[in-house]
């Protein structure tokens, strides 16, 4: 009886000890939800939607992205903050959630602590669009422009995000002023821009991409260190303001709790996915570069990041200090 008894508490440890591993191997059962704190459009979007079609063939289930705009993104990063630790909700950040908490007090969250970092998914450069009405070719025809009609230039922004920042960092390091006007999302402050609502904008290279090709936008510089092949007659803003740039990224993140083989299961198909052809091909043409990592190495990532953005908007008086 002993004997039998011994056999049993042994099988009984093992199957314990194995059961982290089964779990991380048969995720996903159901549909996986992305949150994205942005409305649909923009680059944030983009990148989730492209990701999600690859991830749904890989696993066989569909992986849904779910909208929740407003606040710069807060509402959908308390979303997630809430959501169970079991995979099924995640969500995809960038820089203008980062700017956000470095802006804002209060949130009732942090980045870097309250939650578990998957991988990043792209990086990539900006770009700096005008309404093709406004007679400004280059960006250093915006400065001349901003320079001799100070406050008149009305500057489409992400309020509070990473692109809010960059888009002061860009006037004060030109001298320039110009007024700013503030949306929940780079979708809605497009379409302002391209109507004419707006004059100016800063945005993901991507989402710009197919306007500027079309002649509904009018493309005046390119945020990264280096001119963007389709569009080789644009010059970086560097060009113009040596040491200027402005880039961005985008990444996958979990709400605080993930069991370790889970959250390393899931970067390991995120990985795979980033090396597929198809979403490479879909990323180039949308103006972004596939970049994934390790969960630690993203989360030093993000934490870099927050920190720099404290810094830049205390520069710019976005934040008293």
């Amino acid at each position: 009886m002993k004997r039998t008894v011994g056999l049993f508490l042994g099988l009984g440890a093992a199957l314990l000890s194995l059961a982290p591993a089964a779990q991380g191997s048969e995720f996903p059962t159901r549909p996986v939800t992305l949150i994205v704190g942005y409305a649909p459009g923009g680059g944030t979007d983009l990148v989730a939607r492209n990701v999600a079609e690859v991830l749904s063939r890989k696993w066989g289930q569909k992986v849904l992205v779910e909208n929740r705009p407003g606040a710069t993104g807060s509402i959908g990063i308390r979303a997630l903050k809430n959501a169970a630790p079991d995979g099924y909700t995640l969500a995809v950040w960038t820089d203008s959630d980062v700017g956000n908490s470095a802006v804002q007090d209060n949130l009732g969250y942090d980045l870097v602590e309250d939650f578990d970092h998957i991988s990043q998914l792209s990086a990539g450069s900006t770009i700096l669009v005008s309404n093709p009405s406004v007679p400004i070719k280059t960006f250093g025809d915006y400065v001349d422009y901003a320079k001799k009609n100070p406050g008149e230039l009305n500057f489409a922004v992400v309020t509070g995000g990473g692109m809010h920042l960059d888009s002061l960092r860009i006037n004060a390091a030109a001298g320039v002023e110009t007024a700013i006007i503030g949306y929940p999302g780079s979708g809605p402050a497009l379409t302002d821009v391209i109507a004419g609502h707006a004059d100016a904008l800063l945005l993901p290279l991507g989402p710009a991409l197919p306007h500027v090709k079309g002649g509904a936008l009018q493309a005046l510089a390119i945020g990264g260190t280096k001119r963007w092949p389709g569009l080789s007659d644009v010059q970086t803003l560097s060009e113009t303001v040596p040491g200027l740039e402005s880039t961005f990224f985008h990444g996958l993140v979990g709400p605080k709790g993930l069991p370790d083989d889970l959250k390393a299961s899931i970067n390991a198909a995120v990985q795979d996915a980033l090396a597929d052809p198809k979403l490479g091909a879909q990323f180039e043409a949308q103006g972004f570069i596939p970049s994934g990592n390790s969960p630690e190495e993203f989360k030093a990532v993000i934490a870099e990041k927050l920190e720099t953005s404290r810094t830049a908007a205390v520069k710019t008086g976005l934040k008293k200090q």
